[in-house]
């Protein structure tokens, strides 16, 4: 990849933007609602026609034709197949053709098989902010974990992020690893735009509470060290919390490893948390007063011990 030094900012050749000197470290607790590819179905108990996971492509019956004067519909909204049902007699059947592990297939099926509930035009995810750009309001936070074995093509990369104020904590334990949730806000914080291998990227609609912001230098992968870092929790509207963690590997940068390993040393976050939990990734981790990367994920045999991406790894996505 090609790198050109520009007077405020670094450029990358390879996805046409600019990364910035300096960012809004984040840690705030994230509500995301990421939009699927298509309308998709869960919550169906075993042994049915339809499963968990398929996508539908298209309905078409009778009920189709008096709705929407036409005799199959191919762009469908959860309200099109809801009010499709609504309108069905109970003995009516209709026709779906859906995607199950990328393959299409059809079937046909009565109300009772597929209700209102069954239908998903969102998936719910929980993560950390790592950052947000000043300059452009652009946000990120990581993303690794958000697929889907059953269906690779699931979810777009579009969707909106809320706030999320911490009201659950399950621990994690030495070989068992906790989560944290939250309670999502009413107000839409900002949209994805993309989602990468490392990152999950957008914007934020505007900045709050600007005295409270802590402007940071960001690093480069050379500039981590082993040693004493910190990584930041921001899970309520109080408190910012610097976590003491130990960088205890610093990985070589490659086409697969852009990462560095750590421990967490601090007694606070073990206490209330037990170690690392799921949600926590996207903390922003800061050593030496810069943003050096993010918690990505946590090792399962010992969940005081983590994975961290580079900040920069995040950013050039």
């Amino acid at each position: 990849m090609l790198i050109v030094l520009l007077p405020n900012d670094v450029y990358s050749m390879q996805k046409n933007q600019k990364i910035p000197q300096e960012v809004i470290i984040g840690g705030e607790l994230l509500h995301m609602e990421l939009n699927t590819e298509k309308v998709m179905i869960f919550g169906i108990e075993k042994n049915s026609f339809i499963k968990n996971y398929d996508l539908i492509d298209c309905i078409s019956g009778d009920s189709v034709k008096r709705i929407f004067n036409q005799n199959e519909k191919n762009i469908l909204s959860k309200q099109d197949i809801i009010t499709t049902l609504i309108s069905m007699k109970e003995d009516e059947k209709i026709n779906l053709s859906l995607i199950r592990n990328n393959k299409k297939i059809k079937v046909s099926i009565d109300k009772k098989q597929l209700k209102p509930e069954y239908l998903v035009d969102k998936i719910p995810y929980t993560a950390t902010l790592t950052y947000i750009n000043p300059q452009n309001l652009n946000f990120g936070a990581v993303g690794h974990d958000i697929e889907f074995k059953e269906n690779e093509k699931l979810i777009t990369n579009k969707g909106e992020i809320y706030k999320s104020n911490l009201s659950r904590i399950k621990k994690s334990s030495k070989k068992y690893v906790g989560n944290i949730n939250g309670d999502k806000s009413e107000n839409l914080l900002g949209t994805i735009s993309n989602m990468g291998s490392y990152s999950v990227k957008g914007n934020v609609n505007s900045l709050q509470n600007n005295k409270e912001h802590k402007i940071c230098k960001i690093a480069n992968e050379n500039e981590v060290k082993l040693g004493q870092a910190f990584v930041v929790m921001k899970h309520n509207e109080n408190e910012t919390k610097y976590y003491k963690i130990n960088v205890t590997k610093i990985n070589k940068i490659g086409k697969e490893i852009e990462s560095f390993d750590f421990k967490v040393e601090d007694e606070a976050l073990i206490k209330k948390y037990g170690g690392i939990t799921q949600g926590m990734s996207g903390s922003p981790i800061i050593q030496n007063d810069k943003l050096i990367g993010s918690l990505s994920y946590v090792m399962t045999k010992d969940t005081l011990n983590g994975n961290g991406v580079y900040i920069k790894t995040m950013m050039k996505e």
